[in-house]
């Protein structure tokens, strides 16, 4: 019995270290370092605010999160940056808000806020928009945000463009050509402080011809034809305190600069790194002050939809398992199931072969009764009761062995004890018979 026993154990202790093996496969399925995602970002140009401030996001992501890491790429503008990402050859990408983008562009975060700058050379005597008639303006390049809103800015102001001398190039070789003395002013849009712009500013001061930032009146109205900008000024000293530059505050537009990915990039990927950007801010701002104007996408107006990973994350709702990991649970599940059947099979199987050892014990046992009740001398009596107590013998052997169950082997001995009864009471008649036949004879 206890070699039996020891032997049912080892099968369930077999079944239990292949479930547990299953589950353990499972978990390390779900949860093996995987290689991270890689995501692109397109920034714009090189040395930028935004690319200062992707700079910092990825390596900080580099050490915060073990799913994903990005990868800058530079551009020549929002516009290409929009582009990138529509056509899926860009994750992610930083683009201004007045930009139009696909149905498939979504967005992520805001990450900053862009200023309409527009700065004249303080000896060209332009102090309003309307002085610009007659003097050298340089523009960013045709398509951009800086181009637009300054032909925005002179429909609304009705300036006249024809006495204007207007030229379009990189912001960049603008300012070097501000510096030369080549033009009076130039238009742009940057964030404030932008590091190529305290450069420029610096070495004009330095050669005691200061800049007068032109302040950019009835923005309010303005909103009311380009919806994506916004209300604000340029404080006092933001680009120099002493002597200040400005000089003081000036009024001017804003506009946002959306962090944006692809429809098709996954959820998860774009809530890590919407919970880094967010519960990483005060370490990022740490960094760099650009890291402060990081916020949620506006609610109200027109904007871009939010990506599912990055609504995910505003919204709190981040499953860490049931949805993350969806596909490697159900796979765990299925595994334990299946382990859990196979033991309530073997289960079922062990009864069944106990049944049926059982059944056939019973059906020797009628075979005996009937062959006693047939019987019409004591040999044959004698060998009933043999093969009777040869049966008990092997079903009680089986039983100790745990090959019948404690149910049946009491059925089974209530029978036995019957036919066993009735054996000896026809052994007991055929003696009685055969010594009365001796006493007859005699």
């Amino acid at each position: 019995m206890v070699r039996r026993s020891a032997v049912i154990v080892g099968v369930y202790a077999m079944i239990g270290f292949l479930a547990v093996a299953a589950a353990a496969a499972s978990g390390w399925y779900a949860f093996r370092d995987a290689p991270p995602t890689i995501l692109s970002v397109a920034v714009g140009g090189k040395g930028g605010n935004v690319d200062q401030l992707m700079g910092e996001v990825r390596d900080l992501v580099a050490t915060q999160s073990k799913t994903i890491r990005l990868e800058i790429v530079h551009t020549d503008g929002s516009a290409t940056n929009a582009r990138l990402v529509a056509d899926g050859k860009a994750a992610l990408a930083s683009v201004q808000a007045d930009i139009m983008t696909a149905p498939t562009v979504r967005a992520v975060a805001v990450v900053a806020r862009e200023h309409f700058q527009l700065i004249a050379r303080r000896s060209s005597g332009i102090r309003s928009l309307r002085d610009l008639a007659g003097k050298r303006l340089a523009l960013p390049p045709e398509g951009t945000s800086g181009n637009q809103n300054f032909f925005a800015l002179a429909q609304h102001h009705d300036l006249p463009l024809a006495e204007i001398k207007v030229s379009a190039g990189p912001v960049n070789d603008n300012f070097a050509a501000l510096e030369r003395g080549e033009i009076d002013a130039i238009a742009f849009v940057r964030a404030l402080r932008d590091p190529a712009t305290v450069e420029v500013m610096r070495r004009l001061q330095q050669r005691g011809d200061g800049l007068f930032f032109v302040p950019v009146e009835q923005a309010s109205a303005i909103k009311l034809v380009k919806p994506y900008v916004s209300e604000s000024s340029i404080s006092q000293g933001t680009y120099q305190g002493y002597p200040p530059v400005p000089e003081q505050d000036t009024p001017t537009l804003a506009i946002g600069i959306n962090l944006v990915a692809g429809v098709k990039v996954p959820d998860a990927a774009v809530e890590e790194l919407t919970r880094i950007l967010f519960e990483e801010q005060l370490r990022l701002a740490f960094r760099t002050p650009l890291a402060a104007g990081i916020a949620r996408p506006a609610q109200n107006g027109p904007s871009v939809a939010i990506h599912a990973g990055a609504k995910a994350y505003y919204d709190g709702a981040r499953p860490f398992l049931l949805v993350r990991y969806r596909d490697e649970i159900t796979f765990m599940i299925s595994m334990l199931t299946i382990a859990y059947s196979g033991v309530m099979m073997l289960r079922l199987q062990i009864r069944n072969r106990r049944k049926v050892r059982v059944s056939a014990y019973n059906d020797k046992l009628i075979d005996i009764a009937s062959r006693a009740q047939e019987a019409d001398d004591l040999a044959t009596l004698h060998g009933c009761r043999k093969d009777l107590n040869l049966l008990i013998q092997r079903v009680m052997k089986d039983f100790s062995e745990e090959r019948i169950s404690d149910q049946g082997f009491h059925v089974f001995s209530l029978s036995w004890e019957a036919v066993r009864a009735s054996i000896a009471e026809a052994i007991g008649e055929a003696r009685a018979s055969g010594q009365a036949g001796k006493r007859v004879a005699a």
